[in-house]
């Protein structure tokens, strides 16, 4: 795998096609230099969307001038093939009507279809809709016959099922004989139902046409648009919470007033994502597309900026692809940055440093393309040296570069033992290669690089890091947060990667897609070796044409080309749960080592290779460096020993495994059987070399059994980022330290023994800890720290086995209430703790009731002493019930006796028992509904955000808040399950708020007024 390539004239010419269509552009790899100027076009745009470019599907009811044709209509139908009536609906979905047609399509037969004819319509405009129950079909085929031709649109039935989604605008007259045509395009179940047809007036329809063709234009007035965060997406605005199709973002902005058009200087517009295809103006003019959502693309603007005046930018975003669970974030969800620099710059490095374990030395290999936008040739001088402080390595090379080309070399060099440190999950050392070039001594463009040293290695049944056989394991996590969507602020990707390193992730397949850089660099950072992915989900995509597959080649190589020094990075994955792929990923696998990348790992995550029918000759499992499986099946275990069995000598790492969805939202939540999982691989299947858990957070979709507020409860945390009971479960199974257990613990003297029984090899996890801590805190009754200390453990290795030491601290310093041991890595993150409480908990308080039809809420501040809580309920004639134990701040008790009386009192617990009973509170259950359940209220960009759960039923959403706790005069009012924003005036230091749901017409009681403290 570790081989030489050499770089012919044919493959460097290759680079030096250019055009301004940034399908055929490369992304700069590089950091902004010191020899780069650069604007951040970050922050406020405007964004409209205009009739007919998309819908809202939460929004879309049947009205009285709606048309409405049911399979019912047999008059109107035409049934091509044998299709089946069906009266049961899949997955909890919905269906139109007493019953719907299905067909299981064997084999792509596009003459079996079902056509919708029309009842005689009188000419003009309709926006057609279509209505079916889930399907596995992810991409069935609507042909939509109408005045002007034929139009395609391509519908995945596992997504949105049981609502009328807008197929777009077309113009009908009956006399051509218009319908809809269904069919479908993958081996896969379709279901036909019901269409519908909604009259649109001519006047509207062309107003709109005529605003689209002037949205980009300089001279188009957009004070009316909505303003909207950029990155972020559109559904940061109430009324495109659902929001699929085409929408427009302007930006006015002027460049800075030492900015110059200087001939020999060149600006480019990069866009970090653009969720999912991209069309984009400047002044007027057209700069080019972009298809892909998740890697970066720039154009070349050095002719249309206008230096003295303001710039118009105009983006039309359409974010209709909608792949797999996840939800379609729509809009500018990453960075957009103008750059300025000299016509010669380096495009691209791709730096390899290549450890020798025995003698500690390390091989430097730098892979450099430079661009020459000059009219003339160019000779050059590359120099390039590895730390700043301290300068390890010097490389050199002069070279020309003929005008309008790509010149790509490599050099080598060597670092000697004592400055060689190697990169670990542990110890994440990284190194800084600056690169300048030069033309007769003047430095025309620089470039700065992290990387790191380490060696990653397989064999028939382990994987090694820098020579250590490891079995380690993490996460899947989702890409998305219920406000910020995928363009994930900085403080989002910083809180995610503390949790998921403190609850034990060192090696994961990070998700489907390419992540956000800026998560990519705090794995560098923070040590979690990933696989990153490209967004290739399923090969009958209608982007994806074979055998040539240019759109997966074209995000493969975005991606790698990105992302290629991060050392974090071990592998790449050409896609996820691929079917008949055995040529795509033979062929997607060898493009990436010979043209990309020829020193990580490539793998096709894989759902199949165990199925009856499997075999290394029609699977590709095999393939792949690292075989990595997805298992969701009901014994994992004879997964497991199939593929072995098929595909022998080779390490296997469990990509994904769920262990089911939650029904709630609730932090109760937890995965009992998980230790199962672990189980069927400690002490046998040693060679499944790690796991990744589906999924670490909660994530926001539109499949059928997704929670009323629109999200996948799978997590260890939810979309809130709020701990389950599941994330202590995982901390513990995903730690390398079997048990931490106190002994002998005196309070009076301060003192404890302790024992950490290591997991041995072929244990899971398994690996050395070296340079580890064990810390002890004593905290007081409210939580706070009165005495802390740390000693250095000794390296325990897999065959440690047993460490048994002591702890010492200050008796008399405080009234202790809890003693916490936590054994800490070497950067920090918890790998195993032990609590040990002293004092029962205090008493709690009820911050409030809430009583409903049938049901009361209790409401209540968590305190640090309890750790878990529940109610204890009695009616007038004494007979008492209590709760299930929480470790929420709310409890619902339901199943009651409306008007009757009931005292309630609240209790905590902790590991010594219960604490004495809350104030009893009386409270009569009656009337209206219980309001949603608030997760979150927060205030970032002058906005008040609200997560909450749904319910069936509901129609809308209502907060009021205001400045004052007694003058709550502003409302807002959404559709969206599960989040409301409401707009607040600037530099506001508190908000407060309550929340009611419309459920079917019916209001529910307010939720008790909130305070939210303004960022």
């Amino acid at each position: 795998m570790h081989k030489h390539i050499y770089w012919t004239l044919s493959f460097v010419m290759l680079f030096a096609v250019s055009c301004s269509n940034a399908l055929n552009d490369k992304p700069s790899n590089n950091k902004p230099s010191k020899t780069d100027q650069k604007l951040s076009l970050n922050g406020n745009w405007k964004f409209n969307t205009f009739l007919g470019d998309g819908s809202n599907y939460r929004d879309i009811s049947p009205t009285h001038n709606d048309i409405i044709i049911d399979n019912s209509n047999t008059e109107l139908l035409v049934i091509n093939g044998n299709w089946e009536l069906s009266t049961t609906a899949e997955r909890e979905s919905r269906f139109w009507g007493s019953n719907y047609l299905t067909r299981y399509f064997k084999d792509v037969d596009l003459s079996k279809n079902v056509q919708f004819h029309y009842p005689k319509l009188t000419t003009g405009y309709y926006e057609h809709f279509i209505y079916y129950p889930f399907k596995v079909s992810l991409h069935s085929k609507i042909n939509i016959k109408h005045l002007e031709g034929t139009t395609t649109r391509y519908i995945s039935q596992r997504n949105r099922p049981g609502h009328w989604i807008s197929l777009g605008i077309f113009k009908l007259d009956s006399a051509q004989d218009p319908y809809i045509e269904v069919t479908g395009i993958d081996k896969r179940s379709v279901a036909v139902d019901a269409v519908m047809l909604r009259p649109i007036s001519q006047f509207a329809f062309l107003q709109a046409e005529k605003n689209k063709k002037s949205a980009h234009l300089v001279t188009t007035q957009d004070h009316n648009w909505h303003n909207l965060k950029v990155p972020g997406h559109w559904g940061m605005i109430n009324q495109y919470s659902t929001y699929t199709g085409k929408g427009w973002y302007r930006k006015a902005f002027k460049t800075p007033s030492d900015w110059q058009a200087k001939p020999n200087e060149k600006l480019r517009l990069t866009f970090d994502g653009v969720y999912h295809i991209a069309n984009v103006y400047l002044n007027g003019q057209y700069l080019g597309r972009h298809q892909g959502g998740f890697t970066p693309f720039e154009f070349d603007v050095t002719n249309k900026v206008n230096f003295k005046e303001n710039n118009i930018l105009a983006v039309e975003a359409d974010n209709s692809a909608i792949v797999g669970a996840t939800w379609n974030w729509g809009g500018i969800i990453r960075d957009v940055t103008l750059i300025k620099n000299e016509d010669v710059r380096i495009k691209y490095q791709y730096i390899h440093a290549e450890p020798d374990l025995e003698s500690g030395t390390a091989k430097l290999t730098v892979r450099v393309r430079v661009e020459n936008s000059a009219k003339i040739d160019r000779k050059l001088t590359f120099n390039a040296h590895v730390n700043k402080e301290e300068i390890l390595t010097h490389l050199e090379h002069n070279f020309s570069v003929p005008a309008n080309s790509i010149q790509e070399f490599e050099l080598t060099s060597q670092l000697n033992k004592q400055q060689v440190k190697l990169w670990h999950f542990d110890r994440p050392h990284l190194y800084n290669l600056q690169s300048t070039i030069s033309e007769n001594g003047k430095i025309l463009h620089s470039s700065k690089e992290r990387f790191g040293i380490r060696k990653i290695s397989l064999t028939d049944s382990q994987m090694l890091l820098n020579g250590e056989p490891v079995r380690i394991g993490g996460y899947n996590r989702i890409s998305d947060h219920r406000y910020w969507g995928s363009s994930e602020p900085l403080e989002l990707l910083e809180q995610d990667i503390d949790l998921m390193k403190n609850a034990g992730a060192n090696f994961m397949r990070i998700m489907h897609g390419t992540q956000n850089k800026k998560l990519i660099e705090l794995c560098d950072e923070k040590g979690i070796l990933i696989f990153e992915e490209a967004n290739i989900r399923e090969l009958t995509n209608p982007e994806f044409v074979a055998p040539e597959y240019t759109m997966n080649k074209q995000w493969i190589r975005e991606m790698i080309e990105r992302d290629i020094n991060h050392p974090s990075i071990i592998g790449w994955s050409v896609g996820n749960e691929l079917t008949d792929h055995y040529t795509y990923a033979k062929k997607m696998i060898n493009y990436v080592k010979s043209e990309l990348d020829p020193y990580r790992l490539v793998t096709s995550v894989s759902n199949t290779g165990y199925l009856k029918n499997d075999s290394p000759e029609n699977d590709p499992l095999g393939f792949s460096d690292l075989m990595m499986q997805n298992i969701y099946q009901k014994d994992p275990e004879q997964v497991i020993t199939t593929i072995t069995e098929r595909w022998p000598n080779k390490p296997l790492f469990i990509s994904e495994y769920g262990l089911g969805r939650f029904s709630n939202a609730s932090l109760d939540n937890d995965y009992t059987n998980f230790a199962q999982w672990h189980e069927m691989i400690r002490g046998r299947n040693t060679h499944v070399i790690g796991t990744s858990q589906w999924s670490f957070n909660d994530y926001r979709s539109g499949y059928s059994q997704t929670l009323e507020e629109e999200n996948r409860a799978w997590g260890l945390i939810t979309n809130w980022r709020k701990k389950r009971r599941a994330y202590t479960t995982f901390q513990q199974e995903l730690s390398p330290v079997k048990s931490l257990t106190l002994a002998n613990i005196n309070k009076n003297t301060g003192y404890a023994k302790v024992n950490i029984l290591v997991r041995d090899i072929q244990d899971y996890p398994s690996y050395t800890m070296d340079g580890y801590h064990l810390e002890w805190q004593i905290k007081d009754i409210q939580g706070n720290v009165i005495d802390k200390n740390t000693i250095l453990l000794p390296t325990l290795t897999p065959q440690s086995k047993l460490w048994e030491g002591s702890i010492q601290w200050n008796s008399n310093k405080g009234k202790a209430h809890e003693l916490l041991v936590q054994v800490l890595s070497t950067n920090g993150y918890t790998r195993s703790t032990h609590t040990h409480v002293f004092n029962l908990p205090s008493t709690p308080k009820i911050k409030a009731v809430i009583t409903g039809d049938k049901t009361f809420r209790v409401i209540f501040d968590k305190e640090f002493s309890g750790k878990e809580y529940y109610v204890k309920y009695r009616t007038k004639t004494g007979e008492v019930s209590i709760t299930p134990k929480t470790i929420n701040n709310h409890i619902d008790v339901t199943n009651l006796d409306s008007n009757q009386l009931y005292q309630v009192e609240l209790i905590a617990i902790n590991a010594l028992g219960e604490s004495k009973p809350s104030n009893s509170v009386t409270v009569s259950p009656n009337g209206k509904s219980l309001p949603p359940i608030i997760w979150e209220a927060m205030s970032r960009d002058n906005k008040l955000i609200v997560g909450f759960s749904g319910a069936a039923g509901d129609d809308s959403y209502q907060v009021r808040y205001g400045y004052q706790k007694d003058m709550l005069n502003l409302n807002e009012t959404t559709t969206s399950r599960g989040m409301i924003t409401a707009n607040i005036a600037p530099k506001t230091q508190q908000i407060f708020f309550q929340l009611k749901r419309i459920n079917q017409g019916s209001e529910s009681k307010w939720s008790i007024i909130r305070r939210v403290n303004v960022n």
